[in-house]
């Protein structure tokens, strides 16, 4: 076999990894996800480096990253359950746990936003509009969780509220009016 035909006959099957099948996609979802985070980790080092002669802004900088990275595994975690359809429970445990890290990451980011407002009104407003997203958060995380399965049922367009509307081969002479 010579190299032209090799490199054909292996060409499709390189270019289509990530396009054909489960697993291509989970190899090209594993590697953009490390990518990923090797970015933030570089942004982060960065970051910290840039902080170093000030312990606050090192402080920050490392609880953000740390909080982040949790937030991302609580995430990972929460998808896989319901993937898995695994017991109610867990799932709860779970949304409790990725809520109150994004409740401390929300927390962090606004202590350190509204030290640098000069007015207490600023400083006041940066505090109700992260309690706002955090409390839109929760009830999302909590009381919410069906409406993507209630959206997938119904398909695009259409909304919850009014029936879904029929086709034209499908309406009764009288309701063709």
């Amino acid at each position: 076999m010579d190299p032209a035909t090799s490199a054909v006959e292996q060409g499709p099957r390189v270019q289509t990894r990530c396009q054909g099948g489960s697993r291509g996609r989970a190899r090209c979802g594993c590697a953009l996800n490390l990518v990923l985070l090797l970015a933030v980790s570089v942004t982060f080092a960065g970051a910290a480096y840039r902080a170093r002669r000030r312990p606050r802004d090192v402080a920050f900088v490392a609880t953000a990253y740390y909080l982040l990275a949790l937030l991302l595994c609580c995430l990972a975690k929460l998808g896989h359950l319901a993937r898995a359809s695994e017991g109610e429970a867990q799932l709860r445990r779970v949304r409790l746990a990725a809520w109150a890290v994004s409740v401390a990451l929300g927390a962090t980011f606004a202590s350190r936003v509204a030290d640098a407002m000069p007015l207490l009104a600023l400083k006041l407003a940066v505090w109700g509009v992260a309690a706002v997203f955090l409390g839109v958060g929760f009830y999302l995380f909590f009381y919410c969780h069906d409406a993507g399965r209630c959206r997938a049922e119904l398909g695009p367009g259409q909304d919850a509220a009014r029936p879904p509307a029929k086709a034209s081969h499908e309406l009764a002479p009288e309701e063709m009016v």
